[in-house]
């Protein structure tokens, strides 16, 4: 896994206090166990779904990244007989970067008052619409909430 520390190019430097934490993921979905009746070893046909990216805004003289990848890891990845999500790669960019492709939404991370990292993406297809979330254990979500833009 590479690690993309503070190194953009010689001449820039990164205010250190405002870095971004990236986190991209690769989901899997298994066909075998859409017909599996639960007995036995079930059936492997995986198939590669896309992905999801997950961004932290932090301030590195209070968090580390390292740190904040171990905290965040199991409360994104999943891996179960059907499905499958997990960290491909992670880097840190300046807060100001923006380094995902235009139609893509991540989540972007926050901490809520009691600590709990809470997920917020713009939905797709359904412009000024918003989920969020609290992250839980394998992928679990708690908390969930939709906004939708009123259409006049």
């Amino acid at each position: 896994m590479a690690y993309n520390y503070y190194l953009i190019d010689d001449r820039e430097r990164f205010d250190m206090a405002r870095l971004r934490l990236v986190i991209d993921t690769q989901c899997r979905e298994n066909y075998g166990a859409h017909n599996w009746d639960g007995v036995g070893s079930c059936p492997q046909r995986w198939k590669s779904k896309g992905g999801n990216t997950y961004v932290l805004d932090f301030d590195h003289s209070q968090d580390n990244a390292k740190d904040l990848v171990k905290a965040l890891r199991p409360l994104i990845e999943d891996r179960n007989e059907s499905y499958q999500e997990f960290i491909l790669d992670w880097s840190i960019v300046d807060r100001d970067e923006t380094p995902w492709e235009e139609w893509e939404r991540p989540y972007f991370i926050t901490r809520n008052f009691y600590g709990n990292f809470v997920a917020e993406r713009e939905l797709p297809l359904r412009e000024g619409s918003k989920e969020s979330f609290v992250m839980m254990p394998k992928g679990d979500r708690s908390e969930y909430h939709v906004s939708r833009k009123e259409v006049a």
